[in-house]
């Protein structure tokens, strides 16, 4: 149920009419940002904020307009004005940490582990971590969540021995980059970032909670550690509805 805060309206009254509307869309925002008005779902009409905020419509439609700019929400003629999927900027670079990428779009993320197992390498993961197709890997998959809604689902291989406790340290601290902190890993940089997209296979995508027509942005990906040794080689899909790639200025080292 979407609450109103007790604030708005007092907060209006007091501003000029020049910055009524800007106080509308901060207010509407936060309220977005904040799950208050889940995406996909259709914002309250004219009259009803209008009436809610004691202003009129002329100054409501101002703040409307500018959410719209901002990308926070769609307006659909003759159907209302809906709230834009969550979209997030997600930046590949030399240090890509996906608790950073969220922190920097004000979002706060979960990651789960859904299996793990020990395996060979084979050609799958071989190249990654420059080993040998015969040699033994731990292979972790995982899925983000954001707002409690999935945007991410990875498949990741570390070499063994050496990281044989990455599963369980990465339930435990919920990370991957502090899981590699306890292991010994200080430090890890992309090495290789190779981006394509495709559509999802059925579990693929009954993971990522979307439909099977909806493409997926893939990335195929391998970090290494500070001596320049490979401690990871994965691929990603992200919800191409949710997530945004970006590739960061400092670029990456291939190795």
């Amino acid at each position: 149920m979407n609450k109103e805060p007790e604030s708005s309206a007092p907060s209006l009254a007091a501003a000029p009419l020049s910055k009524r509307w800007e106080a509308i869309a901060a207010a509407l925002r936060a309220e977005i940002v904040q799950g208050g008005f889940a995406p996909g779902s259709r914002l309250p009409n004219e009259s009803a904020l209008a009436e809610r905020f004691q202003v009129n419509r002329h100054t409501l439609r101002q703040a409307m307009q500018a959410l719209a700019r901002e990308g926070f929400v769609q307006v659909r003629h003759g159907s209302g004005t809906f709230v834009r999927e969550l979209v997030l900027d997600y930046a590949l670079q030399r240090r890509t940490r996906m608790s950073e990428n969220l922190a920097e779009a004000g979002e706060q993320g979960k990651r789960e582990l859904l299996s793990q197992q020990a395996c060979a390498a084979g050609s799958r993961w071989a190249s990654g971590l420059r080993v040998s197709p015969r040699a033994m890997v731990l292979q972790m998959s995982t899925r983000a969540l954001v707002r409690g809604r999935p945007v991410s689902l990875s498949c990741a291989a570390f070499p063994l021995p050496r990281l044989g406790g990455m599963a369980e340290a990465f339930v435990r601290l919920g990370s991957i980059t502090a899981a590699f902190a306890e292991l010994g890993v200080a430090d890890y940089t992309r090495a290789r970032s190779v981006i394509s997209s495709r559509l999802p296979n059925q579990q693929e995508a009954d993971a990522l909670a979307r439909p099977v027509t909806q493409p997926v942005l893939v990335v195929d990906y391998s970090n290494v550690d500070a001596a320049g040794l490979p401690v990871e080689a994965g691929c990603t899909l992200f919800a191409a509805d949710a997530v945004q790639l970006t590739v960061g200025p400092d670029g990456w080292e291939r190795p």
